[in-house]
């Protein structure tokens, strides 16, 4: 495994081939992100990112990174970011500062010039500070840094016990009005597709990568598609839920009108979680607290909110960063072009 020497160690090389080993070391931290998984290196692969992974001998353990690399062309340089890494099992100074210079040894082999990381490291925990120690900087943030958090290990009622009393009363009255919640799986990705697109349209999102990712984490029995049906059948609201290492993310979800008015979303967002305790989960992760209204309505349903320490950069290469930088912003500028200027500008 590496240890923070030039060059990948034996291991490394056999973590960087080896789907299940890698997601095995994904699984031993707590904390571990289906952002870390192999799944999600397929699916960004396959639009056009190329994957490194990073592993050192910590103190007690490893501690690793899948890092996503984007290149500037024309510029040899990449950017590389690591969503929800790095992660490990045990973490101390130590630990934080072999993995540092397992990432400055990549970055050369790999022509990396700045990585961005983004832990799964609560607010408040000192390897903020043994970061700071090793030459990385707070940067801007790429994901949503705070989520809200429940506990599937209790009982059933328990977690019943924790919603508000709105959100209990919006349950019953979905269940009461005739609506349903099924498995839709694979099949239910049109519905799903519908729906999210109309919701894309107010939250200026694109739905077209999902249907790779849930295929993606599908493969792995990793993914589950639920979908909400009025009396007559019709779907009305769903959530797409992903798993790793025991957690449930609830990915994305997208609800009509009608769904709304009939507090569907409340119903669906409870068997989502009364069905992932049923399966063996330890948690369900509802992916960030955006606030205004959806913030209210995930705290109806009880739970922890948590926030982290941030994304953090570590620049490997200042010319490299500076010529990424810079090719990128010539190449983000043509994108803004009408493509008659640019076929103009280019000749």
């Amino acid at each position: 495994m590496a240890d923070g020497t030039d060059g990948p160690g034996v291991e490394e090389d056999v973590l960087e081939r080896d789907a299940a080993a890698w997601d095995a070391l994904v699984a031993a931290d707590p904390a571990g992100s289906y952002l870390q998984t192999a799944a999600w290196a397929r699916a960004n692969r396959d639009r056009g990112w190329r994957i490194v992974r990073v592993v050192a001998r910590g103190t007690e353990g490893s501690i690793g990174a899948q890092i996503l690399l984007h290149r500037a062309r024309p510029s040899p340089w990449s950017r590389g970011y690591a969503p929800r890494g790095p992660f490990a099992a045990t973490l101390d100074a130590a630990t934080v500062a072999a993995f540092t210079r397992a990432a400055r040894a990549a970055a050369r082999r790999h022509r990396i010039g700045h990585l961005m990381i983004d832990p799964p490291w609560r607010e408040g925990h000192p390897a903020a500070g043994w970061l700071a120690t090793e030459g990385w900087r707070p940067a801007d943030a790429l994901l949503i840094n705070r989520t809200r958090i429940i506990d599937l290990a209790t009982e059933e009622s328990e977690l019943w016990s924790a919603l508000r009393s709105s959100a209990r009363w919006s349950v019953n009255k979905a269940g009461r009005s005739g609506f349903t919640v099924v498995e839709a799986g694979v099949d239910g990705l049109d519905d799903f597709g519908r729906m999210y697109i109309a919701t894309a349209q107010r939250g200026g999102f694109s739905a077209a990568a999902y249907r790779e990712i849930f295929h993606g984490f599908d493969a792995d029995g990793a993914a589950r598609l639920l979908l909400a049906r009025s009396p007559d059948g019709e779907p009305i609201a769903t959530l797409m839920l992903i798993t790793s290492a025991g957690r449930v993310v609830e990915l994305l979800g997208a609800s009509t009108p009608e769904g709304l008015r009939g507090r569907a979303n409340y119903l669906l967002k409870w068997e989502a979680i009364r069905t992932s305790r049923l399966r063996g989960h330890h948690s369900y992760d509802m992916w960030g607290v955006e606030g205004g209204r959806w913030a209210e309505f995930k705290a109806g349903f009880g739970g922890e909110e948590v926030a982290y320490i941030g994304p953090w950069e570590l620049v490997t290469d200042p010319v490299g960063r500076a010529v990424w930088q810079a090719a990128h912003a010539v190449r983000s500028a043509a994108g803004r072009l009408p493509a008659r200027k640019w076929r103009r500008a280019s000749g």
